[in-house]
């Protein structure tokens, strides 16, 4: 008894085997237009020879049966002058054009055949994580406010790799200290975040989601525009810096319902709990009604803010970048206390479908687009 072929690799590696071959869409259509050329030929022909069912008696022929075969051999010369003979030269020369020219645009074809599926094609499915990218996904630009809810401020990501090696646009150094968006943009990615940075003989890699890698990234980089020295440490050592006054004292999960994460912290200094959500940005920024500031100060969100704020994520999206809204609630509700699971309010935890309700009007704080870059070569 043989035990490979009944396993599901094998009924799998049957079902390769027994697939045939289908008709390429040229073929089909050539096999259609044959048809059709056939009866219609057929048609022509059969209509000329009753036509002339009444000259069969003509003397000239030499009887009415030499006259019926005289029109036969008619109408058998009509449906041989009718067919196409240079038909197949005609699309040889057509597949050999398409091919010279997707070799003009540095693609080699190796079957004529495939020149014509190929402009059938709507959709190209193609495995690009790890081939075509670097299979390392990182943050390519940050949005945040301004001194105002009319000043949305862009800035450029640098860096193919999760290597914190980069530039950031538009920020000074040691504007961190003074920019109370950007600081608290950096702590909402640090905590609001389970995946981690390893560093091994100067080479980074990520151990968790690589969506959240890349915001830890974004935070080493960042550590160019602060004015603390940092020596050592682990490869998160500036995250660490940062966030060194919070512990983490409950995760809310994420969940496709309500298409966000979010982490209460306790921040030591003034004691109190802050919830940092992060997320999609059609969900946060249409439940929001405010924002963080440059300036530390919270401007309610009007819907013209709302709208250009929409509009700037719906024009990264079409770039193909990843957006996720970054946000926080000092306001957490039955949650402001919470310090463990002996806590009264830890059975609200259990139950997933209620973590929106705890989400309510938070503050945004800007969004990150995300990108899985491609490789140089690629772009080359």
């Amino acid at each position: 008894m043989f035990i490979g072929p009944n396993t599901e690799i094998g009924k799998i590696n049957k079902d390769l085997q027994e697939t045939e071959d289908e008709d390429t869409p040229l073929k089909k259509r050539l096999e259609e237009f044959g048809e059709t050329l056939a009866k219609s030929i057929a048609v022509i022909c059969v209509v000329i020879w009753v036509i002339n069912i009444r000259n069969f008696s003509d003397p000239a022929h030499g009887g009415v049966i030499m006259g019926c075969l005289y029109y036969f051999k008619v109408a058998v010369a009509l449906a041989v002058a009718a067919i196409p003979e240079g038909l197949p030269a005609v699309i040889t020369t057509c597949l050999a054009l398409g091919t010279r020219r997707m070799a003009k645009e540095k693609a080699i074809v190796r079957k004529l055949q495939s020149v014509e599926t190929l402009g059938c094609t709507t959709v190209i499915c193609s495995d690009k994580t790890g081939t075509l990218t670097t299979n390392e996904m990182v943050v390519k630009e940050l949005v945040l406010y301004g001194d105002s809810t009319d000043n949305l401020l862009s800035s450029q990501v640098s860096g193919i790799s999760y290597q914190p090696e980069g530039e950031v646009t538009g920020i000074k150094k040691g504007e961190i200290n003074q920019n109370a968006s950007l600081r608290r943009v950096i702590e909402c990615m640090s905590l609001n975040n389970d995946a981690k940075l390893i560093k091994t003989l100067n080479k980074y890699s990520r151990s968790g989601l690589p969506t959240e890698a890349a915001l830890k990234v974004l935070i080493e980089k960042l550590r160019n525009y602060d004015d603390v020295i940092l020596t050592g440490g682990s490869a998160e050592v500036y995250g660490e810096h940062i966030t060194r006054d919070y512990t983490k004292v409950a995760t809310l999960e994420f969940t496709r319902d309500r298409k966000s994460m979010s982490v209460v912290a306790r921040d030591n200094r003034t004691k109190k709990n802050v919830m940092f959500i992060k997320g999609a940005p059609d969900y946060l920024i249409q439940g929001s009604k405010s924002v963080l500031l440059r300036n530390g100060k919270v401007a309610p969100l009007t819907e013209a803010n709302r709208a250009q704020l929409l509009e700037k994520v719906n024009s990264m999206a079409q770039k193909g970048l990843r957006t996720l809204a970054l946000c926080y609630k000092e306001d957490c509700g039955p949650l402001a206390d919470y310090n463990g699971p002996q806590h009264p309010a830890h059975k609200l935890l259990e139950n997933p479908d209620k973590y929106a309700d705890y989400e309510t009007n938070p503050t945004i704080i800007g969004v990150v687009a995300i990108q899985d870059p491609p490789r140089p070569e690629v772009i080359t």
